[in-house]
């Protein structure tokens, strides 16, 4: 695990994401058949069936995310900002869509950021029990903007 993702990304990454067990019963990510599990860390019961979300700890979690987005999807390949603002689409959106970003803003780190914002819109007029997330994600991008130099 790098510097940067160590003492950086991570950090700020579960200041969005919480440290504490979520069961927000909106958030389909909660439920493993069937039943309301929750998420830590950003670890969701549906995506990480054999995780014991309630007592995942941070160390854990930063492994999860260090080998199943960092790693797995090349982010240490790419150039600083990208790589983290790419990595932050990927977790909060999937990889699929953040590829479709990616392509969308050509590689500019500001770009990507206003896609990612103008999906987040989309979403909650294609799905309005979404809405309830919408600042919270538009607060997001703001800080990663800031933190990134991307203002």
């Amino acid at each position: 695990m790098t510097k940067l993702f160590k003492d950086v990304i991570i950090p700020w990454l579960f200041k969005w994401e919480g440290k504490k067990l979520d069961l927000h019963k909106d958030d389909a990510g909660n439920y493993r058949n069937g039943k309301l599990v929750g998420t830590k860390y950003g670890i969701d019961a549906r995506s990480h069936p054999n995780v014991d979300i309630p007592s995942l700890t941070y160390d854990e979690a930063s492994e999860i995310y260090w080998n199943e987005y960092w790693v797995k999807y090349g982010c240490d390949d790419m150039d600083w900002p990208m790589n983290f603002i790419f990595f932050n689409c990927c977790v909060n959106c999937g990889l699929s869509r953040a590829n479709k970003i990616l392509r969308l803003s050509k590689d500019d780190p500001s770009k990507f950021i206003n896609e990612q914002e103008s999906f987040y819109k989309r979403l909650v007029i294609h799905n309005p029990k979404t809405k309830v997330f919408l600042n919270g994600w538009l607060n997001r991008t703001k800080d990663l903007r800031k933190v990134t130099g991307r203002i």
